[in-house]
Parts: C-alpha cells; structure tokens; sequence
C-alpha cells in the first residue's frame, strides 16, 4: 500500500522545465555552493600563501637561515595548496558510471586516503612553521611556554581537519547505508 501511495505522489511531482543548453550549462559550470565555498577557500589560501612566500625571504630573515629549512616551509607550503586543489578536482570531477553504490563506495575510498594527506601536509605546515620561525632563537622558560601552546593551538587544528573530513565521509557512509539497506 505505501509503494502505492508513493507512486502516485512521484507522479504528481512537477518537473522543472529546462531546455537543453540550460542543462549543458549546468553541467559545465559546476555551480554547486559547496565547490564554490571550496574554490573560494583555495583562493584565499593560495593568495595568503603566495604572499607570505613572496615575502618570507626578507621579512623573516629567510635569507639567514639555512637552505633546508628555507626548503621546508616552501614544500610544506606547497603541498598544502596542492591538497587543497587535489581535493577540489577531485570533488569536482566526480562522476557515477554505471552503479552508483560502487563508484561511492570507491569515492568513499579515495576521500578517506584524501584525508589522511590532507593531515599529514597540515602537520608538515604546521612543522615546517614552528622550526622556521624558532631557528636561531635562544629558548627561556616563557618561550618554552609559547612554543607549547603554539603546538597545542596547531594539534587542535589538525583535530578539527581530521574531524571535518570524517564527518564528510560518515555523512557519504550514511548515504551509502541507506541506498543498500533492503526497502521495508
């Protein structure tokens, strides 16, 4: 009786109208808000980024300090805006093939390993940070002091990193549950 009651209310949902290069649009322009509060946040990262690597050299005494930390910060920096970029191609570029379940079981997959890159290239900043800017530095109790909490604020992020990109695959995992769970 309920798989009754939903056909009829299936069919007299009205569809929206849309001609074809409405549609065509659509699909090029990737416009969903979630990839484009994604793209936004690359943006301002890279320019944030960009601008602290352009000025690093002179204004944090780069150029006193030895090439492979110099090296450090410039790689951490830029695997941090690669991961960001690789998350946002691969959110953008998703496609389902033939079976859904298996291709968001595979995509399931792939943001799970995202994930843990995503916090490795975090720590590697948050890493490739705190030994650029205490190298050289003469260490009293109260710079112990600032460097813990300043390794406690990085931690912290790292978890609420770790925390967003779970609750986006359990949100996924859920979906999936419920596409394979038998109908009642």
């Amino acid at each position: 009786m309920e798989t009754d009651n939903l056909k009829s209310i299936w069919k007299d949902i009205s569809t929206p109208q849309k001609n074809k290069e409405e549609l065509s649009l659509l699909l090029k322009k990737n416009s969903h808000p979630i990839l484009a509060s994604i793209k936004k946040q690359i943006i301002i990262e890279s320019l944030g980024f960009t601008a602290f690597l352009f000025c690093y050299f002179t204004m944090f005494d780069g150029a006193s300090k030895p090439l492979a930390i110099n090296l450090t910060i410039v790689a951490a920096i830029v695997l941090q805006l690669f991961y960001g970029y690789k998350g946002f191609l691969m959110q953008s570029r998703y496609k389902s093939r033939t079976n859904l379940n298996d291709d968001l079981e595979s995509f399931v997959n792939q943001l799970k390993s995202h994930r843990l890159q995503v916090v490795l290239a975090r720590a590697l900043l948050a890493v490739g940070l705190i030994t650029f800017f205490t190298y050289n530095i003469s260490f009293s109790e109260l710079k112990w002091w600032l460097l813990a909490s300043i390794s406690v604020i990085f931690s912290v992020q790292l978890w609420l990193l770790h925390r967003l990109w779970s609750n986006r695959i359990n949100k996924l995992e859920a979906t999936l549950a419920e596409f394979k769970s038998p109908n009642t």
